[in-house]
């Protein structure tokens, strides 16, 4: 059992980054990994994922980018938000992650959404992680 699913997520993704893998797979399927797939796909982090099976047995397979420079194309992932301590943050504190290179990954009241569209919306909520 996993106590923080989504941190879970983003670290298997840099894992198979980091020894060069083209796929991901046997990601447990829930709405939440869901959302933050494809929030990783909008903003390029990822190419794309599946969802195999039905009902309760639900799982991802992820494709990732191939990668040709490992210092630049692995992924920096911090953590910020855990089960033990939520992360919640103002619209006026949310900053560029990165140098406006990355996404802050940040849960509101109208969905996920990457930090830098939330500052745009004035609205605030849960930082769950940053990614560049």
């Amino acid at each position: 059992m996993v106590n923080a699913p989504i941190h879970d997520l983003l670290i298997r993704l840099k894992n198979a980054y980091m020894a060069r893998k083209k796929l991901v797979e046997w990601v447990q399927y829930s709405k939440f990994k869901h959302q933050v797939l494809e929030l990783l796909k909008k903003f390029k982090f990822i190419d794309g994922f599946d969802v195999i099976g039905e009902w309760a047995k639900k799982t991802f397979t992820i494709q990732l980018h191939v990668t040709g420079n490992m210092v630049e194309d692995v992924p920096v992932v911090k953590m910020y938000s855990k089960p033990s301590r939520r992360w919640y943050i103002g619209r006026q504190d949310i900053r560029p992650v990165a140098g406006g290179r990355g996404i802050g990954i940040l849960s509101t009241s109208q969905g996920l959404m990457a930090s830098h569209e939330a500052k745009k919306k004035k609205i605030w909520g849960e930082l769950i992680a940053e990614i560049y």
